[in-house]
């Protein structure tokens, strides 16, 4: 398959978004460990990036690796936990003990290394170093679960902002100075004039808080809320800039058909990651873009050398060539469905596997939790698909490309099914009874919990009418099994749950916030431990006119 020219970097030289990429899952998750949280180890990692990008072209031939731990260790250390750390084995430490502790038995630095970074003695670390051997595997363990960020655009946007920052700071102090000074020598006798003029006043809004009410109550046994409607979805605040910089989604995931996009056989290769999949229609079916904000003005990317046709079941039924999970954990890989075959793209090198599958009717699918195979399906048959040697193996009914599959029908106790890597059925669990059906994928995140969207039975129904009114119909339902009393559904107020499908789940930020299509062409994120709604971006709406060249309505979101 054809390989692709690398591209040449701008601004910032190549290697610093090599050198970012390198080392940034594993500083990331040495963060996790010193902070006690992801959030924080998400902030103090990008402020250690950040740094080293204000001073690259000055450290990157002496010292980087040194001075990025320094920036990083010294702000994790610092950090004021807002709980118990999330690891029962460093709460007992102190934030230096932990530093030293990760440093050593985490990363393997040395003690003359861990002193440097730290700017420590060496007998200092020594003093700190308070856990014995056989803690690295547990180190190791702990860690894993954390998920990647790549920090690269956003590092160099801060360094960009903390030299800018400088600058005014020193122009703003010199500008100080020369004004004082023709104070007092122009007006020495007026003290009047010495008073700072008062600035224009900040406008004030109409009203500072949403309108949605987040307020939540008991139906059964699960902790519900009802979402906003249409016009209070606007009001809703963004997510925060930590969240925004994890995910790397632009506002506005959808384009019209004058946008123009770079091709990915012009872009070359690059190992800027996948941050979701989007499709763009063509007179003869569809192409997909990349949403890849990383390599190029724009966040688009126009794969050309795919043309997809819509999918079509036993039925004649057709949908569009695209899985809510078609991406893989990896953010590298990127899978199709088509008549009889699975395409798996590699997004890094722009090569494409075509993999045949003995059903033309194929129409679901998407990765297994071990990353390494797919499982799909049609009405009659279900297949493991292995990209790396092509194998392709039909396996039990019951196979499923996720963590956990919530189960649900009138009348009868929910069921969570358990799957192992390969997709495989390995046991289940019950749940509440307040649901008569289901509505697109089941999503885990990395600790096991589950969401997904679903139809609410008769009697949760007529329990929200009570408390809120409406004719509530659908929702968004998430539970932990290992967690008694986690499980949370936000329903869809009455006048927005006619339509199937106004609330579906597209992922996880973070493990604490549901990724959800809200209202057909609003992606919210749900804080299933807080009840706090915000807005992500913008969805493609159904066409008006000609589709050519208009985005498609199923968005692939990374994992």
């Amino acid at each position: 398959m054809r390989r692709f020219p690398e591209r040449r970097n701008g601004e910032i030289e190549d290697d610093f978004a090599e050198f970012v990429r390198a080392r940034q899952h594993q500083l990331l998750r040495a963060a996790r460990l010193v902070c006690g949280n992801e959030r924080a180890a998400a902030g103090v990692t990008l402020d250690g990036f950040e740094v080293l990008a204000l001073h690259w072209r000055r450290v990157k031939d002496d010292s980087p690796d040194t001075d990025v731990r320094s920036t990083l260790y010294r702000r994790a250390m610092s950090v004021r936990p807002s709980g118990p750390h999330d690891v029962q084995a460093l709460d007992r430490l102190t934030p230096k003990q932990r530093a030293v502790t990760v440093l050593l038995h985490y990363e393997h630095r040395s003690e003359h290394e861990t002193a440097e970074v730290l700017g420590l003695s060496l007998g200092a670390v020594r003093s700190q170093s308070r856990m014995g051997d056989g803690l690295d595997g547990l180190l190791r363990d702990l860690a894993e679960p954390v998920s990647e960020i790549d920090f690269v655009e956003a590092a160099k946007a801060g360094g960009r902002s903390r030299r800018r920052h400088r600058r005014r700071a020193g122009a703003g102090v010199l500008a100080a100075a020369v004004l004082v000074a023709g104070a007092f020598s122009l007006f020495p006798s007026q003290a009047s004039q010495d008073r700072a003029t008062p600035g224009p006043s900040r406008p004030s809004s109409s009203s500072t808080d949403p309108d949605w009410n987040p307020r939540s109550f008991d139906v059964g046994d699960v902790r519900t809320q009802v979402g906003p409607q249409r016009p209070q979805v606007w009001r809703l605040p963004e997510i925060d800039d930590l969240t925004r910089n994890q995910l790397a989604l632009p506002r506005v995931l959808d384009f019209s058909p004058d946008v123009a996009m770079p091709r990915l056989s012009d872009v070359g290769g690059d190992s800027a990651p996948v941050r979701a999949v989007l499709l763009r229609r063509a007179p003869d079916g569809f192409f997909p873009v990349l949403v890849r904000p990383t390599i190029t003005d724009g966040p688009f990317v126009l794969v050309d050398t795919i043309p997809l046709a819509a999918n079509l079941d036993v039925d004649g039924n057709s949908s569009e060539p695209l899985e809510v999970t078609a991406v893989a954990d990896d953010r590298r890989q990127v899978m199709f469905l088509q008549r009889g075959k699975v395409l798996v793209l590699d997004a890094f090198t722009g090569e494409l596997t075509t993999i045949p599958v003995g059903d033309n009717y194929l129409e679901g699918g998407g990765w297994t939790p071990g990353g390494a195979d797919l499982i799909v399906w049609s009405q009659k048959k279900v297949w493991r698909v292995t990209p790396a040697t092509g194998a392709v193996h039909p396996v039990a009914a019951g196979s499923y490309p996720g963590r956990r599959l919530i189960q649900a029908q009138a009348g009868t106790a929910m069921r969570i099914l358990d799957f192992d890597d390969k997709g495989s059925n390995v046991g289940s669990s019950s749940g509440p009874q307040v649901l008569s059906g289901l509505w697109g994928s089941s999503i885990s995140n990395s600790t096991g919990r589950v969401a997904t969207g679903v139809l609410l039975d008769d009697v949760a129904t007529q329990q929200v009418a009570r408390d809120r009114g409406g004719s509530p119909l659908q929702g968004v339902f998430t539970i932990d099994v290992a967690q008694p009393g986690s499980p949370r559904m936000l329903v869809a107020p009455g006048g927005e749950g006619e339509s199937l499908g106004c609330c579906e789940v597209l992922g996880w930020a973070f493990d604490d916030q549901v990724l959800l299509r809200w209202d057909g062409s609003q992606l919210l994120a749900w804080n299933v431990q807080t009840g706090v709604l915000s807005r992500v971006s913008s969805l493609p709406d159904p066409p008006e006119g000609s589709p050519v060249g208009r985005a498609g309505l199923t968005v692939a979101l990374a994992p």
